[in-house]
């Protein structure tokens, strides 16, 4: 489903013609927010992906890739993978009040980076980097802004039917009233994502714990 499909069929349900500008701005106001909503809902696999940062030479902090979302929960989701003496080197993320108690004191020195944290758009790394070393990560990325009916759905074509739903109930929301009787429950788009979300588990996994080969210790009684 295109957002031209999408659209059409919002304007057929709410009795609005393309002409109607207020509509279209409620239009696109309701699928940006419902695709927010859709992807913040659970970890998706589905928005599971990667990207390099680059370090400059005694500069603590690097930009994040403009998609980035929220991190990865896995240990290895930061590596160095240049220099070549680095290459595959963990950089561990951590809440930045986890690095305020046990690491403040290597944010003063410059080497390798062994730890980051994340504030706002920015990674902040600890030690400073020395020199320029590009890091890889793995996040979940934020849903595409759509600005028109040439903008991508970032939501997979089959969960598109929740979607629509959500996108009705916020049209409902701003006061528009449908042609025919339409009835959209919170259980019913919560069915639906849950529904999604037993189909995304099957194609990319769900969550797990990884436990640390080093310190994790099996006990047997």
């Amino acid at each position: 489903m295109s957002v031209t499909v999408l659209l059409n069929s919002a304007l057929l349900k709410f009795g609005q013609t393309p002409q109607n500008a207020r509509f279209s701005d409620d239009f696109y106001s309701a699928i940006n927010d419902a695709q927010n909503d859709f992807a913040t809902s659970r970890s998706w696999g589905f928005l599971r992906t990667s990207g390099n940062v680059t370090t400059t030479a005694d500069t603590q902090t690097v930009a994040l890739p403009s998609n980035y979302g929220k991190p990865y929960n896995d240990r290895g989701a930061l590596r160095i993978t240049s220099p070549a003496a680095s290459s595959g080197d963990k950089v561990q993320l951590m809440p930045y009040e986890q690095w305020l108690s046990s690491y403040w004191e290597d944010g003063t020195d410059t080497g390798e980076p062994t730890y980051a944290y994340i504030q706002g758009s920015s990674l902040y790394l600890s030690p400073t980097p020395d020199a320029v070393y590009i890091i890889a990560m793995q996040y979940y990325k934020i849903p595409t802004v759509i600005a028109d009916s040439s903008t991508d759905i970032t939501i997979p074509t089959e969960y598109l039917e929740v979607l629509k739903k959500m996108v009705y109930r916020r049209l409902q929301d701003d006061g528009y009233s449908s042609v025919q009787e339409l009835q959209i429950s919170d259980t019913d788009i919560q069915r639906l994502i849950g529904n999604c979300a037993k189909d995304d588990i099957k194609k990319f996994g769900g969550m797990t714990f990884n436990l640390d080969s080093l310190t994790y210790k099996r006990r047997t009684v």
